[in-house]
């Protein structure tokens, strides 16, 4: 089966053009604007590495399907039944091979995707301060932990539960955190709707839902910066 990989919003083939991330930052200040437009672009080179894989892995499975594997005979010692076991070794040995690749891919994505959101709420958070108390931002002290980020902002105006698709944003960190230090569906995971029916089982062996968690990160912190931009614009 033909493997999809993760779309940016520049890269979505029409097929699948109903699964786009939404649009953010057309309205947005100056300065979160132009960290949008960076945010937007490195998603767009993060989903390339994704796809490169995927069309590899894609090209490589395609071959294997080309392969003409001739049924056993009733003779054990006829030379195709060795040529027909021969073949389906190194079928079964690349479908092995491939499914880990991707399992691995996928698992280095979540981690990834999860490291430039943090990176951009960092970003975000220095330059909102920036405009809405009117100081340095070199002189703003972002936070680096998921439950400062949440106070702080609280604190400064916006609430980040409220921001969209906040739930499949959250739900990559959570999964994020297994990939790094237990890879086991964990109870913290079951805790989300998509992990309650595989408690406890090996992550790699439970498929991953990449584009919702490409969709939730870049469509939360877009609405992030749309709220901060609001804010900013009643600045006196």
């Amino acid at each position: 089966m033909k493997k999809k990989p993760i779309y940016s919003f520049l890269s979505f083939p029409p097929e699948e053009i109903n699964n786009i991330p939404k649009s953010y930052g057309w309205n947005t200040t100056e300065k979160l604007g132009s960290i949008h437009s960076e945010l937007k672009w490195r998603l767009v080179d993060f989903c390339r590495i994704h796809q490169i894989v995927y069309n590899q892995i894609n090209k490589s499975n395609k071959q294997l399907d080309e392969i003409e594997i001739e049924p056993f005979t009733e003779n054990p010692e006829d030379i195709v039944n060795l040529s027909t076991s021969r073949k389906l070794d190194f079928v079964i040995g690349k479908e092995i091979e491939h499914n880990n690749i991707i399992s691995f891919v996928d698992h280095m994505t979540v981690v990834g995707l999860w490291a430039i959101c943090e990176q951009f709420l960092g970003k975000i958070f220095r330059a909102y301060l920036s405009e809405k108390e009117i100081v340095d931002e070199n002189s703003v002290s972002a936070p680096y932990k998921w439950n400062d980020f949440i106070d702080k902002f609280n604190e400064k105006g916006i609430d980040l539960t409220t921001c969209d698709n906040f739930e499949n944003a959250n739900e990559c960190r959570a999964l994020n955190n297994a990939i790094k230090h237990d890879p086991k569906v964990t109870k913290r995971l079951t805790e989300f709707n998509y992990f309650k029916n595989h408690s406890n089982k090996k992550l790699e062996l439970v498929e991953l839902e990449m584009q919702r968690y490409l969709n939730g990160v870049s469509d939360f912190l877009g609405s992030l910066i749309d709220k901060g931009s609001e804010i900013i614009k009643n600045v006196p």
